[in-house]
């Protein structure tokens, strides 16, 4: 048989068989005389349903502030630096300072087009020397918390060796996406301003934040506080409830302090609202829930910057503890009333960069309340890769406080 009969027969051979191959799902491979690669055809297939190219990667895409993202294959990332590896990521939590960058309404302005996305997980798939070093090797499963680099809404993603942690061979990859970012702030925000003891009164303003629900579940779960929290919608008070909470309330301005009177009453905890130490006490609680007046901006709600934790001291009746989203302000102090005071927010993205070391056992104290059964992590909505936009205007529009997670194999 000549050659070109051969070729002939082969094309005729893929014309007739490709898409039964591909129903089945089987992967055949067939050896090309002309170019002596390997062709999966199932592979092939996929990539041409999802207009993706050869040797690229799928991602979606901001391309212009507030404009829809855009699915698309790009370039893989290049090659790695020593502190670097390369995740091929699983799952990636969209989260509300994904939301405000995509609107151009975060703290400093991406340079586009940008893949935004900075809370994965997956599997390594490249590592590097220093990363060896610290026993990582291809294969291990990892969640990243890439508050600097970004990239995680794609299929892979690099990320220093200090912002990655093993996964525990037990825990699903879904139930740890969400988990660091939200909890790393709110433990060491707790930990950092007060030493939380069992029985302590807390209350946590979780607002729209993921980061308010992390809190409760810590100060509930871990701190053994006896926690009220208040909550923007009827959804995220019912979140709160499952976590085990004193009493959970969706926040009504004229009724809320009768119902934390209530619930202090039935503690032994009385009369905190009437002197001069009931006066503080509710001035502090203003400057939390003053996030839910009518001139607050989306800006205000969804930042991940203003969540905040005060201690009040009751002189006879114990003490309380304020926390969760607050207010941030950033007026000079001649703003300031002379009766008042300012509620200041926490920014993981700085704490991470003047103290690493006790970010990183942060991280390792949450996975390991996760590895326990103590926590659990909250998610509202899963989709796939390609409902981004959907899950884009879930988080815009105050759904729910709990993580939304992007199926990043699931276009």
């Amino acid at each position: 048989m000549s050659v070109a009969a051969g070729k002939r027969i082969f094309a005729h051979f893929c014309s007739n068989h490709l898409k039964q191959l591909w129903t089945r799902s089987k992967i055949v491979r067939f050896s090309s005389v002309v170019n002596n690669k390997s062709l999966n055809l199932e592979e092939n297939a996929k990539c041409s349903m999802s207009t993706c190219e050869s040797n690229k990667i799928f991602a979606a895409v901001l391309k212009k502030f507030s404009d829809p993202f855009v699915l698309e294959s790009i370039e893989p990332p290049k090659v790695l630096q020593a502190n670097e590896v390369l995740v091929d990521v699983r799952y990636c939590a969209l989260n509300a300072s994904d939301a405000l960058l995509s609107k151009n309404m975060y703290t400093f302005e991406p340079t586009l087009p940008v893949v935004l996305g900075y809370e994965l997980v997956g599997k390594l798939v490249q590592v590097g020397q220093e990363a060896e070093k610290q026993g990582y090797k291809v294969g291990d499963k990892v969640v990243a918390l890439n508050k600097d680099r970004y990239g995680g809404l794609a299929e892979q993603c690099v990320a220093e060796v200090n912002d990655i942690w093993k996964v525990p061979s037990e825990v699903q990859s879904i139930d740890v996406v969400g988990l660091l970012d939200d909890y790393i702030t709110a433990l060491i925000a707790l930990e950092s301003k007060v030493s939380v003891q069992e029985e302590d009164m807390m209350l946590i303003n979780v607002g729209v934040s993921s980061i308010g629900l992390a809190a409760v579940d810590l100060a509930t779960n871990v701190f053994k506080a006896e926690v009220i929290s208040v909550s923007a919608t009827e959804d995220g008070a019912a979140l709160a409830r499952d976590k085990g909470v004193l009493a959970s309330f969706k926040y009504k301005d004229k009724t809320l302090l009768k119902q934390i009177e209530k619930v202090a009453a039935e503690k032994d905890i009385k009369e905190i609202f009437d002197d001069d130490d009931g006066k503080y006490f509710k001035k502090v609680l203003n400057c939390f829930t003053n996030i839910y007046k009518d001139e607050i901006t989306i800006k205000d709600l969804l930042s991940d910057d203003n969540f905040a934790v005060v201690l009040h001291h009751l002189s006879r009746e114990g003490r309380v503890i304020i926390a969760g989203s607050a207010v941030t302000l950033k007026n000079t102090d001649s703003d300031i009333p002379k009766d008042g005071f300012t509620v200041s927010g926490f920014n993981l993205r700085e704490y991470r960069k003047k103290k690493p070391e006790l970010y990183r056992q942060a991280g390792d104290d949450v996975l390991q309340f996760l590895e326990e059964g103590l926590i659990t992590p909250t998610s509202a909505l899963t989709v796939g890769l390609s409902k981004i936009n959907d899950a884009l205007e879930f988080i815009l529009t105050y759904k729910s406080p709990g993580k939304v997670i992007i199926d990043v194999k699931d276009r």
